[in-house]
């Protein structure tokens, strides 16, 4: 195996898709919600009167359980799916790259492009709230946590994400079913059946780290360091299921 060849590969693809996914059309998307988070965090803050505690509570609320699996839904689900049905998928399928090392290359920038996307997301909304009572150390601390939290999550959901978009022919809707039923309704269930989120325990995390809101007194919470193995196995499993989907499936 060549490994510069691989490695010149994995970051063309990278470079390439990370653009496509930042300034295509789902940017427009991005600034869409990013204007609805500050709105909703902007009222909200005019209204508090315990900012860190309500601040914390909107960030768990709209970024964490909500938008989170929505947006990596919807840059995810139908990435590799729309180049397979309009065929422009049809030159990686036949270049010389293992399919293995092409599918990283869906990978990381579909990763990258959520966590940018989430982050600004976060950024907007944690200013528009915080903007009005002053932007102190702990304030700051509450936003460097929740980023840590988004850019964990943007990776686990894009790997699932990313999977679904080559084992389904309609992974949107798929995607849909996950992101508002399962993560939505089931995640919210009390009792151990919430356990099979990725919200779960991307916030059990959180409830570690975060020393304010109801996150951090969430009695339902697993510790941070199983709940860290977890996140990590869950994105190394969709990963590799959805490499070896890749490479069987009939692209060209």
């Amino acid at each position: 195996m060549d490994v510069k060849r691989v490695l010149v590969g994995i970051l063309a693809l990278t470079l390439h898709y990370t653009k496509k996914l930042l300034f295509g059309r789902k940017v427009v998307i991005t600034i869409l919600v990013g204007l609805f988070v500050a709105a909703v965090m902007a009222y909200a803050g005019s209204q508090s009167h315990a900012p860190l505690e309500d601040g914390t509570n909107m960030m768990d609320t709209l970024i964490l359980f909500f938008f989170m699996p929505v947006m990596a839904m919807i840059f995810g689900s139908s990435l590799i799916r729309d180049e397979i049905d309009d065929k422009s998928i049809t030159h990686i399928a036949t270049a010389p790259l293992d399919r293995a090392f092409t599918y990283v290359g869906y990978y990381l920038p579909l990763g990258i492009a959520v966590a940018v996307s989430m982050v600004s997301i976060s950024s907007v909304g944690m200013l528009a709230f915080f903007g009005q009572h002053g932007v102190g150390s702990e304030a700051f601390e509450i936003y460097l946590e929740f980023v840590a939290l988004v850019v964990i999550g943007s990776f686990v959901y894009s790997s699932l994400f990313l999977a679904i978009g080559v084992l389904f022919p309609k992974p949107v809707m798929v995607g849909l079913f996950y992101a508002f039923i399962w993560e939505g309704f089931i995640g919210s269930l009390p009792g151990a059946i919430q356990n099979a989120s990725i919200k779960h325990y991307l916030r059990s995390v959180g409830c570690g780290w975060v020393d304010f809101g109801s996150i951090s007194r969430w009695d339902q919470a697993s510790s941070v360091s199983g709940s860290a193995a977890v996140l990590l196995c869950l994105a190394l499993f969709f990963l590799v299921s959805g490499v070896y989907l890749f490479r069987e499936k009939e692209l060209a």
